[in-house]
C-alpha cells in the first residue's frame, strides 16, 4: 500500500481586475459609468418606441364602399390593391381590405344569383300575362319589373304609401299584371333606356327620372287637363349600381295608388 501524495500547495490568487466604480443598485455596474450616463459615443443610453404602423388608405375606402355599394366592381379593385401595397409597405389595414373583398364578392354573388333565379322563373308566381295583336293584356300573370310596358297595370307587393318615403329603396323583382280593367295598384305610363356607360351614381340616375318621369311624359299619357284622383301619384322603377353592373337601363314610370288599388285606366284614349 502506499501513501498518496500530498496535494499541492495552493497557487497564489490571482489579481482582481481593475473595477471601474461602485456597484450600482442592480449589481455590478458597466464599464461606461452609471445607468442613463452617456455611453461611448456620446449618446444617453435607453429605449426609444418604434414609429407608428399606418393604416392603409385605400383599404378604408374599400370597406366604407363594400357597405354603401356605392360603384359595381370598384371596392373589390380597391381591395386587392391594398392588399397590394400593405404587403410590400407593411402597413395596417389588412382586415378592412379583406372585409371589403369579402363583402362586395358576395354582394355581386347575390345579385347574379337573383337574375339567374329570375330568368329561370323562379320568382314568377304564375304564367306570364297574355296579351292580344296590340299588346293588350288581356289574361293576368306574373312578370319581372323589367318588363313592364306603358300601359300595362300590375299589382306589387311593395306598400306604396310607404316606398315613397324611402328614397332609393329596393323595389320588388316582380310584379303581377292585370287587365287595367280589374283591380291594380300602378300603371305604367312611360318606359325609357337610360345611356349606356359607367353607374352615374344614384342621386344622378333619380334627377334623371323625375325630370322625364314628370314631364311630358305624363301629359302625352293622360292629357292635358286629366281629371286625376288625389290618391294617384308619380313613381318609378330605376336602376341600382348592382344591377346595372347586371345590365339593367330600364326607368319605368307609373301612377301608384297609395289608398290600395283602382280599376280603369288614366290614359287619355283608354277607358
Amino acid at each position: 500500500m502506499s501513501i498518496p501524495p500530498q496535494p499541492p500547495s495552493s497557487p497564489e490568487p490571482y489579481p482582481q481586475p481593475q473595477q471601474y466604480g461602485q456597484p450600482g443598485p442592480y449589481g455590478q455596474q458597466g464599464p461606461y459609468g452609471q445607468p442613463g450616463q452617456p455611453g461611448p459615443y456620446g449618446g444617453p443610453q435607453g429605449w426609444y418606441a418604434a414609429p407608428q404602423q399606418k393604416t392603409n388608405t385605400l383599404a378604408i375606402v374599400a370597406f366604407v364602399m363594400s357597405i354603401v355599394c356605392a360603384l359595381p366592381l370598384v371596392p373589390l379593385i380597391l381591395g386587392i390593391i391594398a392588399l397590394s401595397q400593405i404587403r410590400k409597405k407593411g402597413e395596417k389595414g389588412k382586415g378592412f381590405a379583406v372585409a371589403a373583398i369579402a363583402i362586395h364578392g358576395a354582394t355581386i354573388a347575390f345579385y347574379a344569383l337573383v337574375v339567374v333565379l329570375g330568368l329561370s322563373g323562379a320568382f314568377d308566381d304564375g304564367p306570364e300575362p297574355k296579351r292580344d295583336t296590340s299588346g293588350q293584356v288581356t289574361s293576368p300573370g306574373s312578370s319581372d319589373v323589367q318588363d313592364i310596358r306603358e300601359g300595362d297595370c300590375f299589382n306589387t307587393d311593395d306598400d306604396l304609401a310607404e316606398y315613397g318615403d324611402k328614397e332609393g329603396a329596393q323595389a320588388a323583382f316582380s310584379v303581377r299584371i292585370v287587365p287595367c280593367d280589374q283591380p291594380h295598384e300602378g300603371e305604367a305610363y312611360a318606359v325609357f333606356d337610360l345611356e349606356d356607360g359607367r353607374y352615374p351614381g344614384t342621386e344622378k340616375v333619380t334627377k334623371i327620372a323625375e325630370e322625364k318621369c314628370a314631364g311630358t311624359a305624363l301629359t302625352d299619357y293622360v292629357g292635358d287637363d286629366p281629371k286625376l284622383p288625389e290618391t294617384l301619384e308619380v313613381y318609378y322603377y330605376h336602376p341600382q349600381s348592382a344591377s346595372w353592373t347586371l345590365g339593367d337601363r330600364e326607368v319605368t314610370c307609373f301612377l301608384g295608388d297609395t289608398s290600395g288599388s283602382s280599376t280603369g285606366s288614366v290614359r287619355a284614349t283608354g277607358s
